[in-house]
């Protein structure tokens, strides 16, 4: 048992550290000057989203797709490492560390993102089919409302339901081509009900009718004022980064 505790800790540990590492943020210092601080912008967060509006696509692709990997690294050193696998709870473990990681980043006082590309990256490892059906009812919420807050509170929702839907199925009958543990309805319940919460703020504003919708971009000035305006570019392209990560 105790070694089980060890080894759960570890893996919380890595996971929590690589989870930490604040991409979107050391990209605002690396295109904007060390005293540019991107969480002063958009959503104040330091995510994909908040990129693509303040820095552009390039620089967002890029911090998406390392937002992805801290989903998914940790997961697989979990899942590929006896030491760290404690079992079969190592993965979820990690998946809600490098989760709190990035939205509670140690290097940057603990001011991070939202969690939704991490969290992908993780559901992912966790389950694909669970990873695919949120996902559609991620981007099909943003097509109809153009709203990437309330596309990522859907697909955390469809997260939390599947993931309870298909244990208990899967016990009942063990042949269901989904299955999920104990271990691994842990995370499917944690995590994405973590990351609704940490919209609480856009859900505030989508009851009062202020939230951004896709097509909205912040405008840097040189003195490093702020200010939002309308850019039409293309909705599939922008969805891309949109769909998954804040």
């Amino acid at each position: 048992m105790l070694a089980m505790i060890g080894s759960l800790l570890l893996c919380a540990l890595i996971a929590y550290l690589w989870g930490s590492i604040p991409a979107g943020y050391w990209m605002g210092k690396l295109l904007r000057g060390k005293d540019f601080d991107i969480r002063q912008y958009g959503s104040h967060k330091i995510g994909a989203t908040n990129v693509l509006r303040t820095l552009g696509k390039i620089p967002a692709l890029i911090v998406f797709l390392f937002d992805i990997s801290k989903g998914i690294v940790p997961l697989l050193l979990a899942m590929l490492i006896p030491q760290l696998n404690a079992a079969g709870w190592g993965p979820s473990v990690a998946g809600i560390a490098t989760l709190l990681g990035h939205c509670f980043p140690v290097f940057i006082g603990f001011k991070g993102g939202r969690g939704v590309a991490t969290g992908g990256g993780s559901v992912l490892m966790i389950s694909p089919p669970i990873f695919v059906i949120s996902l559609i009812t991620t981007i099909g919420t943003i097509a109809i409302s153009r709203f990437v807050s309330l596309g990522s509170i859907v697909g955390g929702l469809t997260t939390v339901i599947c993931g309870i839907v298909f244990y208990f199925v899967s016990r009942a009958n063990p042949t269901f081509f989904v299955h999920v543990s104990l271990a691994q309805l842990l995370f499917l319940v944690v995590a994405p009900s973590l990351v609704v919460i940490f919209h609480h703020d856009n859900i505030n504003r989508l009851l009062s009718g202020t939230e951004r919708k896709i097509g909205q971009k912040v405008a840097v000035s040189p003195e490093g004022a702020g200010e939002v305006h309308l850019l039409y570019s293309t909705v599939g392209y922008d969805a891309f980064f949109s769909c998954c990560s804040l």
